[in-house]
């Protein structure tokens, strides 16, 4: 569900924590262990929640408890070796555009690694988007430039990097990428996808570099007959094209799928690719996702690969188990993500997915929706009422203040609290 971001005006904030919530931003919810896996036991939605999500809040408070209980008597609390990480949604690459090195993205970029370090994360995610570092992409240059840059504050801060290949959105970025994907087809894509791979190894050094985590994402963004990756057999050919003579130069490469993908994709990859690890994507948490996970965890045990999580948030636009189109309900998903009433359940959503990866041994996990750990906004009808482009401008004035006055929202305080 790679999703759209905004670019956040964060240069000059400063980088200390230990701040406090953000109260102002958010209506008054009840507290949520942040320590323990929780228990079957749930709580009434606080008065905040409008009547159009309450259905929808109470069904996901019913769901988490399964998921806790996942990894409840497991050791789950116990840090051991995975990297809590998150992604660097500053640097987006959603959100780029020619001209991004004069603008003051680079600086909230840097800022924003600073914060997260400051948190406690020991790892920073970055999706660094297909076509922008592939040579004849107008601007590549430029952007390959920018995200040596990031990498750069990354390994300085002595913080494990994972990068993620994902395809731009074309009904998000400004680039040109629908009439580039329309000349693709399914050996093609792989090529230059192995071509940029090889410069985003050379040139950013990752320990993480996920080439496919997405199947469903992918072929709906490249809207393109001939890339069909929802097929495995697909997805095993593009991964194949990829990796073949790939200079890994001591990166992992890893592919994988979301949970809401029948784990059979992933047992043919492991089967029959050379990846080096398994990427699990983690947004709707129905019990068939949940099942799903569990299929796809002891698929990668079986095979002797290690798993990593590059993305996950609490899912709050539908509950079945079925993500809507990622593409088109993107915007929409920021838009909703912004609102204060869910801080409880993100809270929960969060130590949960830490503990499950702890006591599963994941090599990192990497929450999607940073800026949350910052601030939210209180729900009014006038704000439902605005655009997604206006409600994540509001929201992003709200982080950079709350990052300027070294507050963390309350699921900001969860993840440090995890995090130590």
């Amino acid at each position: 569900m790679t999703a759209l971001v905004t670019a956040v005006v964060l240069a000059g904030c400063g980088v200390t924590t230990g701040g406090t919530s953000t109260s102002s931003t958010r209506a008054s919810s009840p507290s949520v262990p942040t320590t323990t896996p929780a228990t079957t036991t749930t709580v009434p939605a606080p008065p905040s929640v409008p009547a159009g999500y309450l259905g929808t809040y109470n069904v996901l408070q019913t769901q988490l408890p399964a998921f806790s209980a996942l990894s409840a008597g497991r050791g789950a609390t116990t840090p051991g070796s995975t990297v809590i990480s998150s992604a660097l949604e500053p640097a987006d690459g959603n959100v780029m555009r020619p001209g991004i090195l004069q603008t003051n993205s680079l600086d909230s970029s840097t800022t924003m690694v600073h914060r997260m370090k400051a948190i406690g994360e020991t790892g920073v995610t970055i999706q660094v988007s297909f076509p922008l570092l592939v040579p004849s992409f107008p601007d590549s240059a430029e952007y390959t430039t920018y995200y040596q840059d990031i990498a750069q504050v990354v390994h300085q801060e002595g913080m494990t990097l994972t990068v993620e290949e994902n395809p731009l959105f074309g009904n998000i970025s400004t680039l040109p990428v629908s009439s580039y994907y329309a000349g693709l087809t399914l050996q093609s894509y792989g090529v230059a996808d192995h071509q940029m791979a090889q410069t985003i190894i050379n040139d950013l050094h990752p320990a993480y570099l996920s080439i496919l985590t997405e199947p469903d994402t992918y072929t709906a963004v490249f809207h393109n007959p001939g890339i069909n990756l929802n097929s495995a057999a697909s997805g095993v050919q593009f991964v194949n094209t990829v990796m073949n003579g790939l200079q890994k130069d001591g990166t992992l490469v890893g592919a994988g799928t979301g949970t809401w993908t029948d784990p059979s994709y992933d047992q043919m990859m492991l089967a029959q690719t050379a990846i080096d690890y398994v990427d699990l994507h983690l947004y709707p948490i129905a019990q068939v996702d949940l099942n799903n996970m569990i299929r796809q965890v002891a698929a990668a045990a079986a095979t002797h690969k290690p798993l990593i999580m590059s993305e996950c948030w609490l899912y709050k636009e539908g509950t079945d188990g079925s993500p809507l189109d990622g593409p088109q309900a993107a915007p929409t998903e920021q838009k909703v993500g912004t609102y204060s009433f869910w801080e409880p359940l993100d809270e929960q959503f969060l130590t949960a997915v830490v503990h499950y990866a702890r006591a599963n041994e994941f090599l990192v996990v990497s929450p999607f929706s940073t800026l949350n750990f910052f601030a939210y906004q209180t729900f009014t009808p006038a704000l439902y009422a605005e655009t997604s482009t206006e409600v994540r401008s509001s929201f992003d004035h709200l982080v950079s203040a709350a990052m300027v006055s070294g507050q963390l929202s309350a699921v900001g305080q969860a993840y440090q609290r995890l995090a130590a």
